[in-house]
């Protein structure tokens, strides 16, 4: 299941330059019916997982102005994935999902599921309708399923110009439905994992999430080389919001002889709401050729994560056809405020705990480059390389005894891969 608190490494968010004009080009004089994007893009998580996805993307401008879009994703990630439990000097075993099963982690080693696999495939669809020379009004809906996950979502966004549409003003609302049915049902809130073939505490067998959102912003052209953006988004989460794959480690913070020692395994909890808020601004220079994309996100919520999101690109002109653009991207973030790398066996239960490391405090950089090469028929063709690293608390103050010769947080290592071909079809 794709639960993801922190951004996920989207294909999207790698290949959507390229179906963007740039700043200052020019339109193609012949109109072509589709447009087409390809796009494949390949993590590779150091001692975790592997993933792959392919996009395919097509948009087609109607006879009265109005276009449509289609889009197809399918993504497929394999690998060990962190459970949640801190690693420990002795080796750990650890029950599957599924109850009937197991995996082994050996001494001093991340605990993770190595017989983790999951696949998703997204549909989503999109209309732009021009209602007048100045108004546009978006229409968005997805589905995107997993073995484990539904996701079901729909939007609608208006775009009003101004002063000879050197402004625009927009604003947009959302919603999307999850349905989350677990191998092996819903855990129970801190219940203890069983014993292979043991009745393991479980609840009921799905449940479900929902969400709503809403956007404001505008979009001002400074002039012709040049524009700025800003918006703000607002969104509440409600229903089941945990992992129900994570679990937490209970350490023993009373024993000197094994102090530190790992005593049992439960399950995690968060809280049932989950208000986000962030603002965003953006500037974009188009300079002789070259394209330099500078912004800056502010992001909050309920649960107590704040983060703030850099990013850099500068897309240099080799020639007529071929670019190179070299990126750079900085995110610091402060953990949830129920946060803890383990629980104690001395401390009564909290309300809320999660080990999970998207919500700790943690900073993380990519930086990478995209080549590519662009044709006199509109078409484009490119590659990219990035390197994520995400660096977190390895040896927090609040470890205890056999803790503080332990990795509480090891660094996170991605090398990410992307090929992305568009043409007019």
């Amino acid at each position: 299941m794709w639960v993801q608190l922190m951004p996920k490494l989207s294909i999207k968010a790698s290949l959507s330059s390229a179906c963007c004009c740039l700043l200052g080009s020019t339109a193609n004089a012949e109109t072509k019916p589709w447009f087409i994007d390809l796009g494949v893009m390949n993590y590779i998580e150091q001692d975790r997982n592997t993933g792959i996805e392919f996009l395919i993307n097509g948009e087609r401008e109607l006879n009265d102005g109005d276009t449509i879009s289609l889009q197809l994703d399918f993504d497929v990630i394999t690998g060990a994935t962190p459970n949640g439990a801190t690693a420990s000097n002795v080796p750990q075993t650890f029950t599957m999902a599924s109850g009937s099963g197991s995996y082994r982690v050996d001494a001093n080693e991340l605990p993770a599921d190595d017989t983790h696999m999951d696949t998703r495939m997204a549909f989503s669809l999109a209309y732009e309708s021009e209602v007048n020379n100045d108004l546009q009004l978006n229409y968005s809906s997805h589905i995107s399923m997993e073995f484990d996950y539904l996701s079901l979502g729909a939007g609608i966004e208006f775009l009003q110009d101004f002063n000879q549409h050197a402004t625009t003003l927009l604003a947009g609302l959302n919603f999307e439905y999850n349905r989350v049915h677990p191998v092996g049902g819903i855990p129970i809130a801190f219940a203890s994992m069983q014993p292979p073939g043991a009745l393991q505490p479980r609840g009921v067998a799905s449940t479900s999430r929902r969400q709503s959102g809403a956007h404001i912003g505008f979009n001002q052209v400074i002039n012709k080389n040049s524009l700025i953006q800003a918006k703000y988004s607002w969104a509440n989460a409600s229903g089941y919001l945990a992992d129900p794959y994570k679990i937490l480690s209970v350490i023993d913070d009373l024993n000197n002889a094994q102090l530190g020692a790992t005593l049992d395994y439960v399950y995690e909890d968060r809280p049932d709401q989950r208000e986000i808020q962030n603002i965003y601004f953006a500037y974009k220079l188009y300079m002789q050729g070259d394209v330099l994309d500078l912004s800056y996100r502010y992001y909050w919520d309920e649960w107590g994560i704040n983060s703030s999101t850099t990013d850099v690109k500068y897309r240099y002109r080799l020639d007529d056809r071929y670019y190179l653009q070299p990126h750079f991207r900085f995110y610091d973030q402060s953990a949830a405020s129920f946060y803890q790398h383990s629980l104690s066996s001395s401390a009564a239960l909290p309300d809320f705990a999660s080990a999970d490391f998207r919500l700790a405090e943690f900073k993380a950089y990519t930086l990478g480059f995209k080549y590519g090469k662009t044709y006199s028929e509109g078409s484009e063709h490119s590659i990219g390389v990035e390197y994520y690293t995400q660096i977190g608390d390895s040896h927090p103050d609040s470890a205890t005894g056999l803790q503080t010769e332990q990795d509480l947080f090891p660094t996170l290592r991605t090398l990410i891969l992307t090929w992305n071909y568009s043409y007019n079809w």
